[in-house]
């Protein structure tokens, strides 16, 4: 998924909006490098070394940021995305439900990880 697919469906379960794209591509930025910090830099592997909007560049073209993590947990960008919106509006309810699901998504792409990429030495998941 790209930066860009991940702001329209966003922008398409929160219509109206005023939210402008590059404050989404931050927030789709945070979160890739959390990922990063959290879950790809404690594994070995290489396959996600050239992906993820926290490596591209701040005015980079939306449509060719290819986020960090792959389907079927590429959702969990849409639900980040939404669930930054609610609670910068207020709607904290809202929001939690929104960030609960990005929750389970990037707890799953971090299980998926940890099951197909060796651990570097010394490194241990905390998630």
């Amino acid at each position: 998924m790209t930066a860009e697919q991940a702001i329209e469906a966003a922008n398409g379960l929160r219509p109206g909006n005023q939210f402008t794209s590059q404050r989404k591509y931050r927030w789709l930025r945070q979160a890739d490098g959390v990922l990063r910090a959290m879950v790809i830099s404690r594994s070995e592997t290489q396959e996600y070394q050239y992906r993820g909007a926290d490596l591209a560049e701040e005015d980079a073209p939306l449509d060719t940021v290819e986020l960090l993590a792959p389907a079927p947990f590429d959702g969990m960008y849409v639900h980040y995305l939404c669930g930054q919106m609610d609670a910068a509006l207020g709607e904290a309810d809202r929001a939690n439900n929104e960030l609960a699901q990005y929750n389970s998504l990037s707890g799953g792409f971090a299980a998926f990880v940890r099951r197909s990429c060796p651990p570097r030495a010394g490194a241990a998941f905390r998630w």
